[in-house]
């Protein structure tokens, strides 16, 4: 079980959907389309989460801290940010990697929405306060690697649901 890539993930995910386009968030927006994307960031993230996801396998407290997280606003930036810091034994994951807390919630919550737009332009108008083109032009050039990964696209070398 992922945990916190679940939780995070699906928090992100609404975050930066469609359907929370209503939601409005400048300093998440900002921050969104300011950070910049590195593979070895986002490597770093796969690594986090794939360590987070077997430990929860082996320690019920942590799956039991997830489904926590899972319970707590997500509707903004800050949001988000605060659930990473109310769980700092599943932030410790990231932490070790070399990830700041800005990381493990600008990481994936970046990757899907600047992805998403480098696959559907046509989205790209509505997700402009979001995404900057160098977040694009990162997803392009960088579409191979990142569909390897779970956490991007289900893939990696052993795919888990």
């Amino acid at each position: 079980m992922r945990v916190i890539c679940t939780a995070l993930l699906a928090a992100l995910l609404m975050s930066g959907s469609a359907g929370a386009a209503e939601l409005k968030d400048p300093a998440g927006d900002k921050a969104m389309r300011e950070y910049v994307l590195t593979l070895p960031k986002v490597k770093a993230f796969e690594a986090a989460g794939e360590a987070l996801e077997a430990a929860t396998e082996k320690d019920q407290s942590l799956k039991d801290e997830g489904e926590k997280m899972d319970n707590e606003p997500d509707k903004t930036f800050a949001d988000l940010k605060a659930k990473i810091a109310h769980h700092p034994r599943l932030y410790a994951f990231f932490s070790k990697e070399g990830l700041s807390q800005d990381d493990a919630v600008l990481i994936p919550l970046t990757l899907i929405t600047a992805c998403s737009v480098a696959e559907y332009p046509q989205i790209a108008q509505t997700m402009s306060d979001r995404v900057s083109p160098s977040q694009i032009a990162f997803c392009k050039q960088n579409k191979a690697a990142l569909e390897m990964m779970k956490f991007v696209s289900g893939g990696g070398s052993s795919a888990t649901p």
